[in-house]
């Protein structure tokens, strides 16, 4: 017992040391004499003073009683500690450590000593090495291998490798090395997180308390590029898991999403269950399209603050977003309380009739785009695709589906005669959704939700799922324009959306399978169902457009308050269109994102004439239908009329100039750069054709010179040569 309470590195009775090269044991203390029993066969005990003992060189304190000193021949000294003791001796590190630590680090302990020494730390005195862990026989390798058999037969599930962690981690730091860490770790007040981190989630979110609330994976996102960027090569180890970091928030009381104060929430409009879900084999069989708000702020083309909504398709059997087009929503201006508002704006039909167009459109890939949202090199099949429709060449990683069926919202956008007109052309069935019943189109629902948590909240003007979540500093913040949060997005589906695995996107063979990306399911269905690509003719561009059926006059078109004329309408001016019931009024397509032109049907299956406004040359500058709007508002509001379509034409460029030079300096939302219009897909008559096309340009310098003549120009010339005074003789002439 006194040798287990005495200090370390003090000699107590019945303690092993070594002295004059020997082993022995301390078998008793009589005032300053020390007796000791020699551990050696052929030794001799012995009777030495305490001062002598001390002073004598070589003299250390080795382990354990019972331990043969040839055990510890060959030790480093870091293995049997700095004082000469063995690491075992650490009794003040150990006796703090669960029991069944300390006797794993002793289990541990006797093996490591047999694969090092050749002899376990239990073998009595006199023992010798079995064959098998011999060092002078046996190599470390084989010793590993052998430990490992050994316990693996005893029901220790160790491989050789982890036989060799241990040997040297008790080579490096003793019996310290053997001792499990993880019983070692001591929880604070936020948990197992390195304080660094703690301290940077807290200034992240300091740093955000005036934008509006977003969701938990946001504020991990952040932190994960925030510890990327400070701790550079060690974020990996320092960056929490996702469940650790959703209970740091706990503990840190930060309330995020769903946590924050809740809306009441009405169930009015669920149907009685049970709910059919919505089933499909085959791309394009069930294609699902409706309208949301976007949760942003931004910048229009005239410089104002507006919200956005976002109008997308998705195809139920992949999950793939079709096409997707973002537009601004504005209620309009008022000059006086009393009058009307004017140059309101919002998703139209148009808008819904592009989005058809862009479903059968590949995405053309971008040049400041990343090049992992190419549809080469990612999970569609790329080479097929493009052996079928060259368009694919080039294009992002968003497939193109015909769809043969939408489910659509009955919102007048998709309810209207337009959209249905240009389905029954495609040769798309539509089918409604049921009034109030959310659930008909819960796909559609539900990836809004994903985009908003996933892309909205992530950029500058984000607004919140409702007034509790927004932000104070919202109206302070820099907003990105219309056209750069439709790049953004679009980016973002061919990247984050289509190459992102999906839950639901599950193999039902063979369950225990990931999940699949959109762009992987839609690879799979096109292997067994095929790919019909659909490539619409300009013409096809101009008949999804709007229709509006006018009269051509001596001055021309007027539409909208604009007035279109060319000599392309001479023939019709006046004249009968033709149509039935119609009278003298012609179909005219017209573009509201592209107004500067509009064209003119002659037949059914005629050709397009071309007129374009009147006053282009006022404006000069590429604008939209929404611009003229508010243009013509502030022309009425200084009392002018909608007649005078050169003012409000002059209007228009002014907006468009104000909007070129940025906000004022005292305007909140800083805005420098000019401002671009998003003006959707392109349109118009197909080109006529080049008869010189393929035809290389010559190259002059290659063209041979004539060869010399042989005869006199005299006879290649009928009648007299005119008078010169002086005629040059060609090479060659015989006069």
């Amino acid at each position: 017992m006194t040798a287990a309470v005495a200090p370390p590195g003090q000699v107590a009775l019945g303690r092993a040391i070594r002295w004059r090269g020997q082993s022995y044991l301390v078998a008793a203390l009589q005032g300053t004499s020390v007796h000791l029993l020699s551990q050696h066969a052929d030794g001799e005990d012995a009777v030495v003073l305490l001062d002598a003992l001390y002073s004598s060189p070589g003299f250390c304190i080795l382990d354990r009683a019972h331990h043969m000193p040839e055990l510890f021949a060959g030790v480093p000294a870091v293995a049997t500690g700095g004082d000469g003791r063995s690491s075992l001796g650490c009794a003040a590190l150990l006796d703090g450590l669960p029991q069944n630590v300390r006797d794993d680090a002793e289990f541990w302990l006797d093996h490591v000593l047999e694969v090092h020494t050749g002899l376990p730390g239990f073998g009595a005195p006199g023992n010798v090495p079995r064959a098998c862990f011999d060092p002078d026989r046996t190599t470390l390798r084989q010793r590993y291998a052998t430990k490992a058999a050994e316990l693996c037969a005893a029901h220790h599930k160790v491989s050789a490798a982890t036989v060799e962690r241990k040997r040297l981690a008790w080579l490096k730091q003793g019996v310290w090395g053997l001792v499990d860490k993880r019983s070692l770790r001591t929880a604070t007040a936020y948990g197992r997180v390195d304080e660094q981190v703690v301290r940077l989630l807290q200034k992240i979110h300091h740093r955000g308390k005036h934008r509006s609330i977003g969701t938990r994976s946001r504020l991990f996102e952040l932190l994960d590029r925030a510890c990327r960027r400070k701790f550079k090569r060690k974020a990996d180890q320092l960056m929490p898991s996702r469940a650790t970091f959703y209970r740091l928030l706990d503990r840190l009381g930060i309330a995020c999403g769903k946590e924050t104060i809740r809306s009441r929430r009405d169930d009015g409009n669920r149907p009685e269950p049970p709910f059919t879900l919505p089933m499909a084999t085959a791309p394009g069989e069930q294609v699902q399209i409706d309208t949301t708000s976007l949760d942003l702020k931004a910048i229009d083309e005239t410089g104002r603050v507006v919200s956005l909504e976002l109008t997308a398709a998705i195809d139920v059997v992949s999950r793939s977003v079709l096409a997707a087009v973002v537009r601004p929503k504005f209620a309009g201006v008022k000059s006086t309380p009393n009058s009307r508002r004017h140059g309101g704006r919002a998703t139209k039909a148009v808008d819904a009739l592009l989005l058809l167009a862009e479903m059968c459109t590949p995405q053309p890939m971008r040049p400041h785009w990343s090049l992992k949202a190419a549809a080469e090199g990612s999970d569609l099949p790329y080479a097929e695709l493009v052996e079928a429709d060259e368009r694919m060449a080039g294009a992002a990683a968003r497939p193109v589906i015909v769809p043969d069926m939408i489910v659509m919202d009955n919102g007048k956008v998709f309810a209207g005669r337009a959209f249905m007109d240009a389905c029954a052309q495609l040769g798309i069935s539509v089918r409604p959704a049921a009034y109030n019943s959310p659930t008909h189109k819960a796909i559609m629902e539900r990836t809004f939700g994903s985009v908003k948590s996933l892309f909205s909240q992530f950029l500058p003007g984000y607004m919140g799922k409702d007034l509790s979540q927004q932000g104070k500093g919202v109206a302070k913040e820099r907003l990105w324009r219309i056209d750069q949060i439709n790049d953004f997005l679009q980016q973002w589906i061919a990247l984050g959306w289509q190459q992102r695995p999906h839950a639901e996107l599950r193999n039902p063979f063979l369950p225990s399978m990931p999940p699949r990306n959109p762009n992987q399911m839609f690879a799979a269905h096109v292997a067994s169902n095929g790919y019909v690509p659909m490539c619409l003719s300009p013409e096809d561009r101009l008949r999804l457009l709007p229709t509006a059926w006018v009269t051509v006059t001596e001055k021309g078109i007027r539409i909208n308050n604009r007035t279109y004329d060319s000599r392309a309408l001479n023939p019709y001016r006046g004249k009968s269109s033709g149509w039935p019931g119609k009278g003298q009024r012609w179909p005219v397509r017209h573009h509201p994102h592209q107004p500067e032109k509009v064209w003119l049907q002659t037949e059914p299956n005629g050709e397009w004439k071309e007129a374009d406004f009147v006053y282009q040359r006022l404006i000069g500058d590429a604008w939209t239908e929404q611009v003229w709007d508010l243009a013509t508002a502030l022309h009425l509001d200084r009392g002018g009329s909608t007649r005078n379509e050169a003012a409000i034409a002059r209007e228009v460029r002014a907006l468009l100039q104000r909007a070129g030079r940025g906000p004022s300096p005292a305007s909140a939302h800083s805005q420098p750069d000019a401002t671009a219009t998003d003006r959707g897909m392109a349109v118009g008559i197909e080109p006529a054709q080049d008869p010189y096309q393929g035809i290389p340009a010559p190259d002059f310098h290659m063209v041979n010179a004539l060869p010399s003549m042989d005869v006199s120009l005299s006879h290649l010339c009928r009648g007299p040569l005119p008078q010169v005074q002086s005629v040059t003789t060609l090479p060659g002439d015989a006069t």
